[in-house]
């Protein structure tokens, strides 16, 4: 009887713990929600214009950033962007030379293949064409709706010459010439535009230069950067004005978006593009007629005529109380887009956040004897001379 309740129990272990394996899954997810988001930028319609979001100065892998092209597109759409350019170096290219070290065991000699600067042999080196085509076959394997811009940067020596990118570019190998302005001339057969990146780095001033003065007077500049990473050329915004070209905000981002902007309260800095379509072509003409603005750091720069625009579009206006005996209307602002705007009156600063709103009171002129409209200055928008917009909100009829 003893021998049979003994067998009789380690049978039921055995069951049990048989029983417990089997309820015991290979493998657990930790969690369901692994799926990463993109940043969704709104922002309302401007005269007709839809409003995209490009970065037309990053770099890869294959120059000197740390990052493959087809991460510069996944990347570009998780933050948020509809519009990216890889403009790698084109003089010089550290991520090639860094390849041939890793490269060099498989040389007879043991040494790495000498990667010489393209500005003193002439000889272009990395296929930039497949630098673009990497990056196109990520929007295509991942179906991200993100218009990729053929282009590259141009440097020389800083202080007399300067980096400029050149965008819209059919064959970017065949660009190259000692003679940099002819280099230009060549971006121009193409039909592509030229954007003069930083150019107060490494210069204690933002004039012109010998060479500057020849190809802004050749007209073979488009655009300036007025904001290169989160550094704002103030002086640029008036040349940009006084000339005619096209503001630009760039992030000219070597690393990780995510290093520089993921911890902050703002979006990357970026080109606000209005176009028609998110097409080359269209995004093109926009570019030539100067319908940008630069963000940068949570400030919106670029001509009055735009920011004005922009502000209106975004902030819904209402009369949502009017006490005559007082002679006072409270009116409720209302933010639809996903910029917070700085509105002040006096000393006072009213932050319209993102979607939210607030109420403010207006009394009535003393020589009109008329209700005085809603008007601020936008302390975090900037015009010519470095000056803020007073800019009045349309009341919603």
């Amino acid at each position: 009887m003893k021998r049979f309740f003994i067998v009789a129990s380690m049978a039921m272990l055995c069951l049990f713990n048989a029983d417990a394996q089997k309820k015991i899954p290979h493998t657990v997810r930790t969690s369901n929600n692994a799926f990463a988001r993109r940043t969704e930028i709104i922002i309302p319609q401007l005269k007709g214009y839809n409003v995209y979001k490009g970065d037309f100065h990053i770099h890869t892998s294959y120059s000197d950033g740390n990052v493959t092209p087809a991460s510069r597109v996944t990347e570009a759409w998780y933050d948020g962007l509809d519009i990216i350019a890889i403009t790698d170096h084109y003089e010089s290219q550290k991520g090639l030379k860094n390849t041939m070290k890793v490269l060099a065991q498989l040389n007879k000699d043991g040494k790495p293949t000498v990667i010489p600067s393209t500005s003193k042999t002439g000889k272009v080196w990395a296929d930039f064409n497949e630098i673009h085509r990497q990056a196109e076959a990520q929007v295509e394997k991942s179906g991200v709706p993100l218009l990729l811009i053929k282009g590259c940067e141009m440097a020389r020596n800083a202080q007399s010459h300067g980096h400029f990118n050149c965008l819209f570019l059919k064959d970017i190998n065949g660009l190259y010439n000692k003679d940099m302005a002819e280099a230009f001339r060549n971006v121009k057969k193409q039909g592509g535009i030229i954007i003069h990146n930083h150019p107060a780095w490494r210069r204690k001033t933002s004039d012109k230069t010998e060479f500057h003065k020849q190809v802004y007077g050749e007209g073979l500049i488009d655009g300036v950067e007025v904001v290169n990473g989160t550094s704002f050329y103030p002086h640029i915004v008036r040349r940009c004005i006084d000339e005619k070209l096209t503001m630009f905000a760039n992030t000219d981002e070597h690393g990780l978006t995510a290093y520089r902007f993921g911890r902050t309260d703002y979006f990357r800095t970026m080109t606000l593009v209005m176009a028609k379509e998110l097409t080359e072509k269209a995004v093109k003409d926009a570019i030539l007629k100067r319908r940008t603005i630069a963000y940068s750091g949570g400030n919106l720069i670029g001509e009055e005529m735009w920011l004005n625009e922009l502000l209106n579009e975004s902030v819904v206006c209402h009369i949502v109380k009017e006490d005559a005996k007082a002679g006072k209307r409270t009116y409720l602002l209302t933010n639809m887009s996903s910029f917070t705007y700085k509105l002040r009156r006096g000393k006072t600063i009213y932050e319209l956040e993102p979607f939210k709103s607030l109420q403010v009171n207006f009394g009535k002129d003393k020589n009109s004897g008329k209700y005085v409209l809603p008007k601020f200055t936008v302390d975090n928008m900037w015009i010519i001379d470095y000056k803020h917009p007073a800019l009045e909100i349309n009341i919603d009829k």
